[in-house]
């Protein structure tokens, strides 16, 4: 057993009562006494057979013989049963979210679970077969530091022959799960016949797949490397968690880099990126293309858009009603994510000024006296679609524009008139 705590830490276990967790709880009770402060004991009841309550009678009678303190929770799966939904992925994720908020209940430091070696070649087996192994890790971790705790896996090294042994040679009490024999699910069809079927096969061993673990494990921190390098060097940020790559330096990276990088950034968005490995070779396709400009994708939380050369990520705003404004003093004034500063010297000129959004017609006077639409002037400043109903246009009462945003204002008013894109307008830099 792997010991990661110290004498004066409060260690809380996850007992199913199958071999695994009761062996581990007998390992702490018999041979590693003394290395920890207090121990406690978690237990989930799902339910689903008849033997669960056995099961928790069996363990709350356990418990109370060794002096453990030992807390049931019952999940309720009716629901993830009448939908038809994966009731392992539902019981994990409602375990999990127990255990968290017992941990926080309790004040403990580490949470303990029995998995074990032949755990680890079940899930690399799985990982792989399934495709999981672009952007994370292809085994179990041994430790994982959690909110306020540490979730540790101390049977991991561990091979179930070993436990079972231990059980035996020490008369471990424990149930099985009648259900684990069954192949219904993907991973016991895994661990009851396919990994024993290449055990059985004297030119084979799952045990190489440990070597593919690391293996894979180093190459995901080279990988890791170059993307945070890349983030370094290359891409900008402007304000609060908006970024600007360039697009050709972008296109020069390895698929996999890549996708690291784009985890990364909308990492900082949501906990769990959602964009699948798919949709993103579907960006790079696009990103590699002659298209000059087109939204990628856009959630309630994030866009990133093609932006003629750059990939562009910034926080989701959502729709903002711009109103026009008729200006006759000076000041500081705001119209969506700009800032407007006008001069009293202005209106010794003028009697007012006017902001709005740009209208179907719209032209400006260039400096040799062409005029130019607002549109083809937007293009030609390579101003994002996404910004350009957004973006302010200054009037005079006659209705001539003398500003619009940050890419167009008359030479005759330049010192009268400020303005600012609050949030670093991407297409200045």
């Amino acid at each position: 057993m792997q010991q990661f705590w110290q004498p004066t830490d409060h260690l809380v276990v996850a007992v199913s009562t199958g071999v695994d967790s009761m062996v581990l709880l007998h390992q702490l009770l018999e041979q590693h006494t003394g290395t920890y402060r207090q121990l406690t004991c978690l237990h989930v009841h799902h339910g689903l057979r008849e033997a669960s309550d056995d099961e928790a009678g069996f363990l709350e009678a356990y418990c109370q013989q060794h002096h453990i303190p030992l807390f049931v929770h019952h999940l309720n799966l009716t629901e993830t049963v009448e939908a038809g939904r994966s009731i392992q992925h539902a019981s994990r994720l409602l375990r999990y979210a127990w255990f968290e908020k017992m941990m926080h209940d309790l004040h403990a430091d580490y949470l303990l679970t029995a998995h074990h070696q032949d755990d680890q070649l079940e899930t690399i087996f799985y990982r792989i077969f399934t495709g999981r192994i672009d952007r994370s890790a292809l085994g179990i971790s041994p430790s994982e530091q959690r909110d306020g705790y540490r979730l540790v896996r101390p049977l991991l090294t561990t091979a179930k022959s070993e436990i079972r042994a231990y059980q035996q040679q020490h008369d471990v009490p424990y149930f099985e799960d009648e259900s684990n024999q069954t192949n219904t699910y993907v991973r016991n069809d895994i661990r009851n016949r396919l990994l024993p079927a290449i055990d059985s096969n004297i030119h084979l061993q799952t045990d190489q797949l440990l070597k593919i673990m690391d293996f894979h494990t180093e190459a995901l921190s080279l990988i890791t490397q170059q993307a945070e390098q890349f983030m370094a060097q290359r891409v900008e940020q402007h304000a609060k968690q908006q970024w600007i790559i360039s697009r050709k330096a972008f296109n020069e990276l390895s698929p996999h880099v890549k996708m690291k990088v784009l985890d990364e950034l909308l990492g900082h968005f949501e906990a769990v990126v959602s964009v699948s490995e798919r949709t993103y070779q579907d960006w790079f396709a696009k990103l590699q293309s002659d298209v000059a400009q087109t939204p990628l994708m856009h959630t309630n939380k994030w866009h990133v858009d093609i932006v003629y050369d750059k990939l562009v990520i910034v926080p989701a705003h959502g729709n903002k009603t711009l109103v026009p404004q008729t200006i006759t003093a000076a000041g500081c004034y705001q119209f969506g994510d700009y800032v407007i500063k006008v001069t009293a010297a202005f209106f010794d000129a003028h009697a007012a000024l006017h902001i709005r959004p740009r209208q179907t017609g719209d032209r400006v006077t260039l400096s040799n006296g062409q005029h130019k639409k607002v549109t083809r002037l937007m293009i030609d400043a390579k101003v994002a679609q996404s910004l350009r109903e957004q973006m302010p246009v200054v009037t005079l009462e006659t209705g001539d524009i003398i500003v619009v945003g940050t890419c167009y204002q008359h030479a005759t008013y330049k010192n009268y008139i400020h303005i600012q894109y609050l949030g670093d307008d991407i297409n200045e830099k």
